[in-house]
């Protein structure tokens, strides 16, 4: 297994740079997507249907993606780190997947205690975290996009940002321990939902600690697509039965 630092000598991450590169993804995703609602509703609006926002929404991510990336090329060299590493680092992620799972089952369990049981807040979880009640009654090529949008193209965005941008400037100005609870919590804070906060946060702790140990966020972000598959498909099930 790797172990390697944030802190790569090639790695540079100032704060104004950061910003700017945030900035700059955010101004050019916005104008993706007020474009690209406008200029597809109106051409093909009767068409598209329901896809239309699942379209923009992926072109949005997408954009954010490309962007982020382009600011701190190449992505498969550290910051960003999306390079694959080795197969005993595919092994120690799938680890700390299950070690995620079990730990958050039994946060929730014990949390289950005072807010109406296990099941309860886990469809509530599900309910809020994925699409799955969101896309109740839209046809198949919404489901379709949105998806590969949840299940894919958000967790490139997230490990991309979280865990290689944000996590390595944090690492820089406070010790490792420090910048993987604070970009914990803001990666918890920003999906909002009470409910969801418990798994947020130990979910960037344990995707923080991956990244670091093997130096990859490819690792990461194969844990996020599993989590997220995971709960779409939990999310699906609480719904019909």
């Amino acid at each position: 297994m790797s172990s390697r630092s944030l802190s790569e000598p090639e790695v540079l991450v100032s704060g104004r740079r950061l910003v700017l590169s945030l900035l700059a993804s955010i101004c050019a995703a916005a104008g993706v997507g007020i474009v690209g609602y406008y200029g597809l509703n109106r051409a093909m609006g009767s068409v598209l249907g329901s896809a239309l926002p699942q379209i923009v929404t992926f072109a949005v991510y997408a954009t954010l993606v490309a962007v982020l990336c382009y600011s701190f090329h190449p992505p498969s060299r550290p910051p960003i780190a999306l390079r694959f590493t080795s197969v005993m680092d595919l092994v120690f992620a799938g680890a700390a997947t299950i070690a995620l799972i079990a730990t958050c089952a039994l946060a929730y369990a014990f949390l289950g205690l005072f807010f109406g049981g296990f099941l309860h807040l886990f469809a509530q979880l599900t309910a809020v975290a994925t699409d799955a009640k969101r896309l109740q009654g839209q046809g198949s090529s919404a489901w379709v996009i949105a998806i590969l949008r949840g299940c894919l193209l958000v967790p490139v965005f997230e490990e991309v940002f979280f865990r290689g941008l944000l996590l390595t400037w944090l690492n820089r100005h406070m010790r490792f321990a420090f910048a993987l609870l604070v970009q914990a919590a803001l990666f918890a804070a920003m999906h909002v939902y009470p409910v969801v906060l418990p798994y947020t946060f130990l979910f960037g702790i344990t995707t923080a600690y991956v990244r670091r140990t093997t130096g990859s966020t490819v690792n990461t972000v194969l844990i996020h697509v599993f989590n997220n598959i995971v709960l779409l498909v939990l999310g699906l099930h609480f719904i019909t039965h």
